[in-house]
Formats: structure tokens, sequence, C-alpha cells
């Protein structure tokens, strides 16, 4: 069964803040008549931003259909970033990708991450968001060199679920598109060789964030594909990464990318 769009941006969203989207980008303006597949791929494939520019670009367009493409032109269309939530209580601040790692092993505490004192013996409890999405393919890839996540990890098939859980459970740790925020959680800093970095929208599109990267759209730059292209560079599709928990696109690269495209 289709779900319709508040339906499917609610379990998306979970417990996402409203940032705010620049507005330089103009609202997509849809075009009568226009027809056809709408070829493209995505890459990295975040499941969840895919999803909802898909069939938010289809609610605009109804004659068209979205399809995977050969690839053609490779643009810029949003920031992915992962965001490393703990309890409110834990007195940890920042961590290096390494001690990220280390927590991720059977029997981990989190003293394997620098904690002292009476948290230091107190055990990692690991909870994640269904796979599928595209997030733990991401954290894998980044940080577990493409191993498999523990199998005791809980999983949860809303992030609003997940986020309670962690609230709950002092020694507890997760990741999660960097958009997402809950009551009785926080965000830790990661290191890589740098400074510490908060996962920020200004940390994210200069890479000073390790857990951070763009997501790039190919396809022809013709037809269906070419306006589906055009959403996803407007407030439209702008704000729709947001509610999937990503970050917007800076607009100097938006501005580059509808160049590139000939949309302006």
């Amino acid at each position: 069964m289709k779900r319709s769009l508040p339906l499917l941006a609610a379990l998306i969203l979970g417990s996402s803040p409203a940032y705010a989207i620049d507005e330089r980008y103009k609202p997509y303006q849809p075009r009568p008549e226009l027809a056809g597949h709408v070829e493209m791929r995505g890459r990295p494939a975040p499941g969840n931003l895919l999803v909802l520019w898909g069939e938010s670009f289809r609610a605009q367009q109804p004659g068209t259909v979205i399809a995977e493409g050969e690839g053609g032109i490779r643009i810029r269309a949003a920031i992915e970033a992962l965001a490393i939530l703990v309890h409110k209580d834990n007195p940890l601040t920042c961590i290096s990708l390494d001690q990220l790692r280390a927590l991720y092993v059977p029997g981990a505490v989190w003293g394997a991450a620098g904690a002292d004192g009476p948290f230091a013996a107190e055990p990692v409890k690991l909870l994640m968001r269904e796979e599928g999405l595209g997030e733990a393919a991401f954290f894998r890839e980044a940080v577990l060199g493409n191993a498999a996540l523990p199998s005791d990890t809980a999983r949860y098939s809303r992030a609003s679920r997940l986020l309670k859980a962690l609230a709950a459970m002092p020694g507890g740790m997760t990741f999660l598109p960097a958009g997402y925020r809950g009551d009785g959680a926080k965000a830790l800093q990661l290191m890589d060789r740098g400074a510490c970095a908060a996962p920020t929208q200004t940390s994210a599109s200069r890479a000073e964030y390790p857990l951070s990267r763009f997501v790039w759209l190919e396809g022809k730059a013709e037809g269906a594909t070419l306006a589906f292209f055009d959403y996803v560079l407007s407030s439209h599709g702008q704000r729709d990464a947001v509610i999937a928990g990503h970050f917007m696109l800076p607009y100097v690269f938006g501005e580059e990318a509808r160049r590139k495209l000939g949309l302006d």
C-alpha cells in the first residue's frame, strides 16, 4: 500500500529539529503534463532520503515513475552526517574514532573511551535503528571497517522509540542522522587526527566532522530526471533532506549544481 506523504514524513522524522533552509533556494515549480521515468541513482544512497525525495516529487509530478538509472551528470544533493548519541548524564564530551570503535566490541565498558570514576566500569549498551535506511552501512564503513555490528545491538523500528529507550539507559549509545535529537540524549563530539568537532551543519560542510559526507545523485540532465534534480535543488527538496535528518546542501554547491545541469 502506498503511504501518504504526511505518514511517510512522520515515520522518517522521529525527533528532528527544524533547521532553516537558505532562502536563496527557490520553491519547485511543477511542470504541467510532465511524464516519464526519473532514472537516477544515489551514491551513497541513504534509503530514507531517496524515498522521501521520490514520493515528494511524484506528489508534485504524478505522471512520473522513479527508477534506478545508469549514471550521467553527477551532482551534490545534500550532506549526510551521523551523530553519536549517548545518555545526557554520560560524562564524556568528545571521543576519537578509535575510541568509538573500541566501544563496539562484546563486553565493552565506557572506560575504553576514556571515562573515569564509577562510569568507567559502566557497560556499553548499543542501540540502533533498523537497517536498510543507509545509516548502518555508513557507520560500518566509516567506523568498523565494514565489520558487522555486534549481535546484541538492540534494534528499533523508529528513531522516536530508540531515543526514548536511550533516555532511560545511562550506558546507552546509538548513531542516527545528525538532525535527530531527543530529550535525555546528547551528541558526542568526534575527532580523527584533528580537533574535536560537533555534528553541525558548519562542521559537516567543511569536512571537520569525521562522520559526514556529501550525498551525490547521478542521472541524465533531460526530461523527468532533470525535473527531479530541479526539485532536489529547490527549497522543497532541501527541506526533505532536513526532514530525513540530514543537512541542507550549502547554497554555493546547490548553485554550482544547478548551473552544471543547465537549470539556471
